[in-house]
């Protein structure tokens, strides 16, 4: 009997433990082979289940200042961030040391994300929650990566300024008339987020097995050319049909046990984050050292 025969009905949207996990990814493994569904199976961890499923950026009326968030890190640092990036790979790098950005991690790794759903200490006493998508990764280098990458230095407050940016930003043919512009802008943010394939080009990356969602514009808000916020939960988070939740959840009661064992197969602070700093906070929490010791 598999780990996951041994629940009840009841339980059957919740993991318990790693094992429990396993068995069943390999079940939506093996009924996307049977179906012959197109894409791959992605996991967001979120240490309580009430989080919205957004970027930083779409907090706290941030997306207001994004573009000045953006040059502000540029003109700081201009060595790190030259021309030779691309606004996909600026976007990564700012998101790799902090800056809030339109990105949303998520990983092919289930194992990942239920370290992300169990470790935050902060929410210990919440049920988490993996998030699961399916979905066909873009490159980094394709047209519509580029379009929603793009909108980060947009700070515009006009349709006018919104279709010229993407003229100005080489993106858009300046040939077409301005209504053909437009409609092109509004077909191609008409989906609110695209998954794009991570470039390994850090240690972080690698480990976490990283992808993300880059997020876009909700373009049936009336002014979408302002830049606006939404939460991707709803339009994810329900029965496609296929046999695969799109969200499971990790009781508060089983997070402590998880994250045991986890630690026992190398999934722990030490591997997710491998900076310095990280590898000592890991270590002191192994023995018991408390914050200031």
């Amino acid at each position: 009997m598999s780990v996951y025969q041994e629940y009840t009905q009841e339980e059957e949207s919740s993991v318990f433990s790693v094992g429990h996990l396993f068995d069943r990814v390999s079940r939506y493994n093996g009924t996307i082979i049977e179906n012959d569904l197109r894409g791959t199976l992605l996991f967001r961890g979120q240490a309580d289940i009430e989080y919205p499923m957004d970027a930083s950026i779409f907090r706290n009326d941030l997306i207001s200042k994004e573009a000045s968030l953006i040059n502000d890190l540029i003109l700081q640092e201009p060595f790190e961030f030259g021309n030779q990036m691309t606004d996909f790979e600026q976007l990564v790098k700012m998101q790799h040391y902090g800056l809030p950005t339109r990105l949303l991690d998520v990983t092919t790794n289930p194992l990942i994300a239920l370290y992300f759903a169990c470790a935050d200490k902060s929410c210990e006493h919440k049920d988490g929650e993996i998030l699961i998508l399916i979905e066909s990764l873009q490159r980094p280098t394709e047209k519509q990566v580029q379009f929603f990458a793009a909108l980060g230095e947009y700070d515009g407050k006009t349709i006018e300024y919104f279709v010229d940016y993407f003229v100005q930003k080489g993106l858009l043919s300046k040939e077409l008339d301005f209504n053909d512009k437009r409609e092109k802008l509004e077909n191609l943010f008409r989906t609110k987020y695209i998954p794009v394939v991570a470039p390994k080009n850090n240690e972080r990356i690698k480990r976490q097995n990283g992808a993300f969602l880059l997020l876009g514009i909700d373009t049936e808000q009336k002014d979408y050319f302002l830049k606006n916020t939404f939460d991707l939960k709803n339009q994810l988070v329900k029965d496609f049909g296929d046999g695969i939740p799109r969200s499971l959840i990790i009781p508060k009661d089983s997070k402590k046990s998880i994250l045991r064992e986890l630690d026992i197969i190398g999934i722990n602070e030490s591997f997710v984050y491998p900076e310095l700093e990280h590898q000592t906070a890991y270590i002191k929490s192994k023995h018991n050292i408390k914050v200031g010791e």
